[in-house]
């Protein structure tokens, strides 16, 4: 382990495991056939962890295995401060490689085909907290961390959340926050995704940087969302889509 690892773990204070969803990764270095050492890994992602409000981060570092290099859409296993979600650590060893994910993709598939062929499958097609139109204290924007885990990984339907467009109308900062650019909950106004009257949401965000803050937060700027048409407390920022 490096100094530069021994210094971000030292520094986890109250540390819980969660995941990094990748948004957007530097390209595999060896993809132009050129083989590189050393090569810098950049990654834009969102910190996803039980009762850690998700937040954007940026990584850059060296140490990252060749046959492990990130993608978009990934969800990297990491060890994160609770008290403040900039301080993380990813969990290489815990990734699998591209030939041991390909293999366990197959795996998957062959038992998802046997299910089919015995039966539909247990997992429902939308999934809400039993008490899902109540809101928790341990709710963020209105889901759970497993649910949020779901729809920034791409499967807000599962969870009830259909895509949306949403007009920011203001933003308060949340403090105390940890983040490199606060934590706002943002007040913005949603196109039904039905064709029914338009409402009045809050979503909270945190952010790796004032710029991005600010770029985001904006009055008139317009955000794609993932929102629940049924419980309009259930609303989150979709960045795959920013």
């Amino acid at each position: 382990m490096g100094l530069f690892s021994k210094v971000k773990q030292s520094r986890i204070i109250n540390p819980v495991s969660g995941q990094l969803e990748v948004v957007a990764c530097s390209p595999s270095p060896d993809l132009a056939g050129v083989v590189t050492f050393f090569s810098r890994c950049d990654i834009d992602g969102i910190i996803i962890a039980e009762r850690v409000t998700p937040t954007a981060v940026h990584f850059s570092g060296y140490n990252v295995p060749k046959s492990k290099w990130p993608r978009t859409g990934m969800l990297l296993p990491i060890t994160v401060d609770l008290a403040d979600p900039s301080h993380y650590r990813i969990e290489w060893e815990k990734v699998p490689t591209w030939r041991q994910a390909t293999e366990n993709l197959a795996a998957r598939l062959g038992a998802t085909e046997q299910v089919d062929r015995t039966g539909p499958s247990p997992f429902p097609h939308v999934w809400r907290e039993p008490n899902h139109d109540v809101i928790s204290p341990e709710l963020v924007n209105g889901l759970s961390a497993q649910q949020t885990e779901l729809a920034l990984a791409g499967a807000g339907a599962a969870v009830g959340l259909e895509p949306a467009m949403a007009k920011v109308l203001g933003a308060t900062e949340v403090k105390p926050s940890s983040a490199p650019g606060g934590t706002w909950d943002i007040t913005v106004l949603v196109t039904d995704p039905n064709g029914g009257p338009n409402w009045d949401a809050i979503t909270r965000m945190s952010f790796s940087s004032p710029e991005r803050r600010l770029k985001r937060t904006a009055t008139g700027t317009r955000l794609p969302v993932l929102v629940d048409p049924e419980n309009h407390t259930r609303i989150i920022v979709d960045v795959s889509r920013l």
